[in-house]
């Protein structure tokens, strides 16, 4: 899981909006503490923030980040999944083993 949050990383376009201005905004992936979950039985936790400094960053955002959840979701399969952005709940396709964006 840690090399799927590696390969997902954003760093070096944050570092480079930083430097320049140019790009998206991006915020990188947090993973809580499992030892300190909000809730028990809690196995995975984490939060970011979608770019949004244009409509187009954030929807890359939301790709992004919904695709590095599906991913770690593939992962920890045996567990129930909560994913939301804001109050908008993502649903899984389990055909595609993915979050389905169109809905």
């Amino acid at each position: 899981m840690h090399k799927l949050i590696l390969d997902y990383s954003v760093d070096q376009e944050i570092e480079k909006y930083v430097q320049t201005g140019e790009g998206y905004n991006w915020t990188s992936f947090d993973v809580y503490n499992p030892e300190i979950s909000t809730e028990e039985n809690v196995i995975f936790e984490g939060s970011t923030q979608l770019p949004d400094n244009s409509e187009e960053a954030m929807w890359e955002g939301v790709q992004h980040w919904s695709s590095l959840l599906s991913q770690i979701r593939c992962v920890i399969s045996d567990a129930e999944w909560h994913v939301h952005i804001d109050d908008h709940v993502l649903f899984w396709d389990e055909e595609y083993l993915e979050y389905d964006l169109s809905k």
